[in-house]
């Protein structure tokens, strides 16, 4: 196993952190999805980011003609 999913299964078993965690999960924020961004790498998050980024442009390029 990774450094990297010892860290996460770490914070994910932490009982400091259970409270917050579920005070998130409660506001509905979906904490597997941000789990699982984190077990990505950077350079994955960046790629995805700009996909997005390059999405939402050609939407609002589109929006104007």
């Amino acid at each position: 196993m990774s450094e990297k999913s010892d860290k996460i299964d770490q914070y994910e078993d932490s009982s400091e952190q259970a409270d917050p965690i579920q005070a998130a999960i409660d506001d509905g924020i979906d904490v597997s999805m941000l789990v699982d961004n984190l077990r990505r790498s950077v350079a994955e998050r960046i790629r995805r980011h700009q996909i997005a980024h390059d999405m939402a442009m050609k939407l609002r390029k589109a929006k104007r003609l």
